[in-house]
């Protein structure tokens, strides 16, 4: 995940590339401006299909403005789907930032301040078995941020997406793979917004990008519920340190960076910025205008150089622990632009996996996951795991070495 930028992450989960930002917000009395910040598709996965996205609310107004209602809405009959967040609730899906684009910290309200905006987050599920929304419908209510000041409202809609996710090989080989924060309602990865810049290198008010969208850190635990070995001080012993990452798709190898050196687990390493939070990596044209990223890799294991053609399944690097990371792990998301932090991140799928069990909580002690429920593998295809599932992955064979193509639209429910 990136810091700096705005975002919290569950104490439990291993510091990943960001450099999180932390938003609250204000609104005016005379207008609000609102647009998605990226149009949803339907992602299918283990737990269900779902639509991930973001609205982006300004407040081009003089006087801050108090967001009390926000409902989002889509479908009809069996298939409708409601999200709806009021007071506290709000603030708990709410990014805040002022005209300069700092983060305003959490508060009981989300009060928008001259200039400056909210970023609103959405998780909507669908009901199992039916068809995507033609559209997603949005009302916000809001009034100025003095007590007793009147309501106003404002609707928003806008059609949903019908392109299907970029299908993918997974980047490693092995078992006890767990997709730690992959797409979930209170993600962090997804919270994680980069201001973006202009040419000049200065921030653009209102403006923000969400390359973390879709993106999992995963790490290994064994049959024994640990993801590292005593002591923990030492990248040796977490079961991740060293596994080699390997091409999700073939493609050219668009970006790399190495030379950065492995952190001290389990600890947070200091000093880090937008810049340097990934780490070592490799980010990959896999076609189609979509790049995938590995991040936090280990210093001088690169295998691949800059405008290299790569297979699928071929080995790019080795897993370390370099960038804004408290222990081995791998960062790995899809996005639209060969930049780690100026792009956005696309919804991305599996074509095959094992799913094996489901863990949660992490110890910093004894390197144990504090829950771990192992169950007997279930064959999936074409899917993102759910948060902090366990998987294995199948093995390598001479019908997946080359790219999957994607897999079919869903249907929808137009009129």
């Amino acid at each position: 995940m990136y810091t700096g930028s705005f975002v919290r992450r569950r104490a439990s989960l291993p510091a990943c590339l960001a450099i999180l930002l932390g938003w609250a917000g204000m609104l005016p009395a005379a207008a609000l401006e609102v647009a998605v910040q990226r149009v949803p598709a339907p992602l299918p996965t283990t737990a269900g299909t779902v639509l991930v996205y973001e609205l982006n609310v300004r407040n081009p107004d003089a006087a801050c403005a108090r967001l009390a209602d926000v409902r989002a809405e889509g479908g009809s009959g069996a298939a409708a789907i409601v999200q709806r967040y009021q007071g506290p609730v709000i603030a708990a899906n709410a990014t805040v930032y002022t005209a300069a684009m700092d983060g305003v910290p959490r508060a009981a309200t989300v009060d928008v301040p001259p200039g400056g905006g909210a970023a609103l987050f959405f998780f909507l599920r669908l009901s199992d078995g039916a068809p995507a929304p033609a559209t997603l419908r949005h009302r916000i209510a809001w009034s100025a941020c003095a007590d007793g000041a009147p309501l106003r409202t404002l609707d928003h809609e806008f059609a949903v997406a019908d392109t299907p996710p970029v299908l993918v090989g997974l980047p490693f080989r092995g078992t006890g793979w767990v997709a730690g924060d992959s797409p979930n309602a209170g993600g962090i990865h997804r919270r994680t917004l980069i201001r973006a810049r202009d040419a000049a290198g200065q921030l653009v008010p209102g403006r923000f990008y969400v390359p973390e969208r879709y993106a999992i850190d995963w790490v290994v635990v064994d049959a024994e519920a640990r993801r590292a070995l005593p002591p923990l001080d030492q990248n040796a012993g977490y079961l991740a340190y060293g596994k080699e990452i390997i091409a999700v798709a073939d493609g050219v190898i668009a970006r790399t960076r190495d030379g950065m050196g492995d952190q001290v687990p389990p600890y947070p390493p200091s000093g880090q910025t937008e810049q340097t939070a990934a780490g070592n990596y490799v980010m990959q044209d896999i076609g189609g205008g979509h790049y995938a990223f590995y991040a936090h890799l280990q210093p001088g294991s690169l295998r691949v150089r800059e405008g290299q053609t790569v297979r699928r399944g071929q080995v790019l690097a080795l897993l370390g622990n370099t960038g804004n990371s408290t222990e081995a792990h791998l960062h790995f998301h899809v996005s639209d632009a060969v930049d780690p932090l100026a792009s956005e991140g696309v919804p991305f799928a599996f074509d095959a996996f094992e799913a094996t069990g489901r863990v949660d909580g992490m110890d910093e002690e004894n390197g144990l996951f504090d829950d771990y429920a192992a169950h007997a593998p279930v064959a999936r295809a074409a899917r993102m795991p759910a948060s902090f599932e366990v998987l294995d992955a199948p093995p390598v064979t001479a019908s997946r070495t080359r790219s999957p193509p994607l897999v079919a639209p869903p249907r929808r429910d137009r009129p």
